[in-house]
C-alpha cells in the first residue's frame, strides 16, 4: 500500500471506526438489557456498562481490520450505511435522555406542590434527648406500665428531604402521594448539624440527639410503599410513612452495631461459650457493657477480652426472645 493510499483512506477510515464503535455501544446497550435483570440493581447498570464497553472494543478492532483490507471506495460505501445509523442512535439517545431528564423534573415540580399544599404543623413541643439508652428505660419510667413492642427494627428520617411525611391507616396498593398527610415533621440545616423546624406535641421518637444526626424511630409494619413506625414511646401511638422518606434497618443488623449491650437478666441469660442454651457458661455478666461482634438467629457474639484474664476473647448471649429484648443497648457510649 502507497503512502498515497494510506492517507486517502485516513479520514474515511476513522469515520468509519468512530461509527462502528457507536454502533458497538448500542448494539452493548440492548444485549445488557436482555441478559441482566433487573433486579440487579446498581450491580446490574454496571453488567449493561459492562457489556457496552466490550461490544464496542470489538466493533472498533473489527473496523480497523476492515479499514486495512479494503479499498478507499468501499469504505466509503460502507460508510454511507454505518454512518446514517451511528447518526440515528446519537440523536435517539439525546432525545432519551432529554426525555427522562423531564420526567424527573416533572416528579421533583409534582413533590414541591404536595409539600406547598400541606398545612403548616404545630410549634415543636419537648422531645427527650435520651438516645444512649433504649426504649425500654424510657418506658420503665412511664406512669403506665405497658409491654413494649420489639417491631422489625429501626427507622430513621432523611432529613435531606426537609420533611417527614406522618399519614393515617393506608390503602397499601395506593402511593403515599395520593394521601394527604395529617402532619409533618421538618428539618432544617443548621451551621454544625440539622435541626428540627416543627413537630407534633405528641412526637416522642425512640432515640433523638441531633447533633449525632441521631434520630430513629421503631419500626412496626413494613411494606412496599409504606412503613408503620412507633412516633411516641410512652403510649406506642404509631403513624404510617413514605417508605421514600425513611432508612431502614432490621434488628440484627441494628444490635450488631449498637456501641455495647447490658444484659437485663444476667442470671438467666449468661455469657455462653457458644450459641447454645445448654453450652457452658463463660461469665454472668453482670453489670458489664459488652461490644457487640455478631449475630446468629436470637444470639449475639459479644467481646469478653475485658472481663477476667484467661477467657476467651468472646461468647455468646441471648439478645431477644421472639418478641422480646433480653439486653439493654447503647448508641454511644
Amino acid at each position: 500500500m502507497t503512502k498515497t493510499t494510506h492517507r486517502s483512506k485516513l479520514l474515511p477510515g476513522f469515520t468509519f471506526v468512530l461509527c462502528l464503535a457507536l454502533l458497538g455501544i448500542f448494539v452493548g446497550g440492548i444485549i445488557g438489557r436482555f441478559a441482566v435483570p433487573n433486579s440487579d440493581g446498581l450491580a446490574g447498570a454496571a453488567e449493561v456498562l459492562g457489556y457496552m464497553l466490550v461490544i464496542s472494543i470489538a466493533f472498533i478492532v473489527l473496523g480497523i481490520f476492515l479499514v486495512k483490507k479494503l479499498s478507499r471506495r468501499r469504505i466509503v460505501r460502507s460508510l454511507l450505511v454505518v454512518g446514517p445509523l451511528a447518526l440515528i442512535m446519537v440523536v435517539f439517545g439525546i432525545w432519551r435522555f432529554m426525555q427522562m431528564k423531564a420526567e424527573q423534573d416533572e416528579q421533583w415540580q409534582k413533590e414541591q406542590e404536595r409539600y406547598e399544599q400541606l398545612e403548616p404543623t404545630a410549634p415543636i413541643a419537648p422531645v427527650i434527648f435520651a438516645s444512649r439508652r433504649s426504649t425500654l428505660d424510657v418506658l420503665g419510667n412511664a406512669t403506665e406500665q405497658q409491654e413494649p413492642v420489639l417491631g422489625l427494627g429501626m427507622a430513621s428520617p432523611i432529613m435531606e428531604l426537609g420533611v417527614l411525611h406522618f399519614y393515617g391507616a393506608p390503602d397499601m396498593d395506593q402511593l403515599p402521594a395520593t394521601f394527604q398527610a395529617l402532619d409533618s415533621l421538618t428539618f432544617a440545616k443548621g451551621e454544625h448539624f440539622t435541626n428540627i423546624t416543627s413537630a407534633p406535641p405528641w412526637f416522642v421518637p425512640a432515640h433523638m440527639k441531633l447533633d449525632y444526626d441521631l434520630l430513629l424511630l421503631k419500626m412496626i409494619t413494613l411494606s412496599r410503599n409504606w412503613v408503620e413506625v412507633e412516633v411516641n414511646t410512652f403510649d406506642g401511638t404509631t403513624r404510617w410513612v413514605d417508605r421514600q422518606e425513611l432508612g431502614i434497618v432490621f434488628w440484627p443488623e441494628f444490635i450488631s452495631t449498637v456501641n455495647t449491650v447490658e444484659i437485663i437478666d444476667p442470671e438467666t441469660n449468661p455469657i455462653r461459650i457458644k450459641p447454645l442454651d445448654h453450652a457452658s457458661v463463660l461469665a454472668d455478666g453482670a453489670d458489664a457493657l459488652l461490644k457487640p461482634l455478631a449475630v446468629r438467629g436470637e444470639w449475639l457474639m459479644v467481646g469478653t477480652s475485658e472481663l477476667a484474664d484467661r477467657m476467651p476473647p468472646t461468647g455468646w448471649i441471648r439478645w431477644r426472645d421472639g418478641v422480646r429484648l433480653l439486653v439493654r443497648y447503647n448508641l454511644l457510649c
